[in-house]
């Protein structure tokens, strides 16, 4: 979970009034969040990822200062646009591919000294790894607005067509070579993989201030004497846009800034269109009306809160405007808040606004102890007999996308689980093998020292059912089929289950001939269908398969040794085990 670390001085003037640290220790944890360590002027103090407004020390100045103060001051008033700036940005045709969504704000009369710059600094970068995934969902741009003369142009650019000094370098560099040489053009090139011209903001003067989602220009450096500010934000992901331009702006209110809207205009393609947007006055700060159902609230809490306790409970949370209609509790939600998606999250501020501590106790009627899941035990039990293999266990994602899971892989594409309106051509369908996704993960590491063998206990989509696999594969020069069929035989007979070895049947991803099938076998019994009976009349049941993975895939993944395989469906092995 993110850990913020603070200047104590700092937090304290944020916070002001009478501040005590002890107090502070004992409150934090009631709020969410665990004081981690105290180094000499420095607190450190871990939060969950689901509330990025407390990234920042103003963010957790301002919730603190609300949960421990009755007297606190309105917020609605303070945290609200005041005003339009008259700024215009107007987006170009041509991002719809690269980077189309763009959110701006105006923060003026804002007091920045170095703590300040520091959180501030701080504050983006823990946005661009949470929120942003690493600048490809989201980046934000920080700007002084002095030197820069508006309307402003966002616009996709050639990597040679346009020269600017970027942050902290001397010397025009054109955007090409920001990717090829600037530090963080290198750590962040792989955003803009693939793509013939980059992103770029300018001014009317065509002043460079950001080629998003790399680097800023140094003509708009945010120092001490800055008291107005620009805030841009790109990505693609609108609702990801709007609450990190709202987190920061959130931020620099803090600390004593005007907010101001910008007219942010977009094309009339189909792309936008489709998105619903023609126009948008950023930010979207807004304070979203919500309702808590009280009969519900009471009935989850297990305990009757009468409605001034409901309102306070929620008011040390941060929201404004309470009030009871009927049997609903409505109120406002702050523009920060992101995580607020259902009455549950509302009612979970309540139990966090009232304190647990507060819940009376109650004995239970009956008394019931817990145990593994089957399914649970067979997963640990056969981790350990893969690391005693000389596996490394991996993690991959869940989703995957046709290409890799049926062409890929040679197999004939069947009904599998869609992703309806996917971010990414990667991300299309809910996996229905683990392998690909092994296979990828060693073509990532193609670099490193042979041998290299991985496995996963891997949550995959078979028809329209949950399955747990275990899945391995092994590159290595000694890989070969007897070496994998080994290591499945030695994994069942650690597990005491019988099996016999088919044909490997319709598996073109192995090579002919160098590839099985396990089946369950019940000698002797004719009622070997009972552990299934969905599949009555089945005469084998398969289990998994082995096998080495087809040269053709091998060069397709650019891999330097053959590689062998196995995935076992664990679900049906646990039903065995009764």
């Amino acid at each position: 979970m993110p850990v913020i670390n603070m200047n104590l001085k700092d937090l304290e003037q944020l916070i002001g009034g009478d501040f005590s640290l002890d107090e502070f220790k004992e409150r934090v944890p009631m709020m969410g969040a665990t004081v981690e360590k105290i180094e000499g002027e420095e607190i450190s103090v871990e939060f969950f990822p689901d509330r990025p407004d407390l990234y920042s020390v103003e963010g957790v100045a301002r919730a603190y200062r609300r949960f421990v103060r009755d007297d606190d001051p309105d917020l609605f008033s303070s945290f609200s646009i005041l005003g339009d700036s008259g700024i215009e940005l107007r987006t170009e045709t041509g991002l719809e591919k690269i980077r189309p969504v763009i959110g701006a704000a105006v923060i003026k009369g804002v007091k920045i000294n170095e703590d300040a710059l520091v959180s501030i600094m701080n504050l983006q970068e823990k946005l661009h790894l949470t929120v942003g995934r690493k600048r490809r969902k989201v980046a934000i741009g920080i700007h002084d607005m002095d030197p820069l003369e508006p309307p402003f142009r966002y616009w996709a650019a050639d990597p040679e067509e346009v020269s600017f000094v970027p942050l902290q370098k001397t010397g025009e560099w054109t955007l090409g070579r920001i990717l090829s040489e600037h530090e963080k053009g290198v750590d962040y090139a792989w955003t803009l993989e693939g793509m013939d011209k980059y992103p770029l903001i300018t001014d009317s003067k065509d002043q460079v201030l950001s080629f998003p989602p790399i680097i800023n220009g140094e003509l708009t450096r945010v120092n001490t004497e800055t008291e107005n500010i620009f805030v841009d934000c790109t990505g693609w992901d609108l609702k990801a846009v709007s609450l990190s331009v709202n987190i920061v702006c959130s931020q620099l209110i803090d600390r004593g800034g005007k907010l101001k809207s910008v007219s942010v205009f977009y094309p009339g393609t189909d792309y936008y269109k489709n998105l619903g947007i023609e126009k948008i006055q950023w930010p979207m700060y807004k304070w979203e009306k919500e309702r808590l159902d009280l009969t519900y609230a009471r009935t989850v809490l297990g305990s009757y809160l009468s409605e001034d306790q409901l309102k306070r409970s929620l008011r040390r949370m941060g929201y404004e405007q309470m009030s009871v209609d009927m049997e609903n509790l409505r109120c406002l939600v702050p523009p920060w808040r992101g995580d607020i998606l259902h009455q549950a999250d509302i009612l979970e501020d309540v139990a966090n606004g009232y304190g647990y501590d507060n819940f009376p106790g109650v004995d239970p009627k009956e008394y019931t102890s817990g145990s593994e899941r089957p399914i649970t035990e067979l997963s640990r039990s056969v981790r350990g007999v893969m690391v005693g293999l000389g596996f490394l266990e991996a993690r991959t994602i869940s989703l995957s996308n046709e290409d890799d899971q049926f062409e890929m892989m040679k197999r004939e594409e069947m009904d599998h689980i869609k992703i309806t309106n996917p971010i990414t051509t990667e991300h299309t369908m809910m996996r229905m093998s683990a392998l690909p996704s092994l296979l990828l993960l060693l073509k990532a590491n193609r670099h490193r020292d042979l041998p290299q063998r991985i496995f996963e206990v891997a949550d995959v989509m078979i028809g329209n059912r949950n399955h747990l696999l275990l899945s391995a594969v092994s590159e290595e020069n000694k890989a070969s089929f007897t070496e994998i069929k080994g290591m499945v035989q030695r994994i069942m007979s650690d597990l005491d289950i019988p099996f016999i070895i088919g044909d490997a049947k319709n598996m073109k991803f192995y090579i002919r001939g160098r590839g099985a099938g396990l089946f369950a076998s019940f000698p002797g019994s004719e009622d070997h269908i009972t552990p299934f009976p969905e599949l009555k009349g089945e005469k084998d049941i398969p289990l998994g398969h082995f096998g080495e993975i087809h040269p053709r895939i091998i060069s397709d993944m650019e891999l330097k040794a053959p590689v062998s395989s196995f995935e076992l469906d664990l679900d049906l092995i646990s039903r065995m085990m009764g």
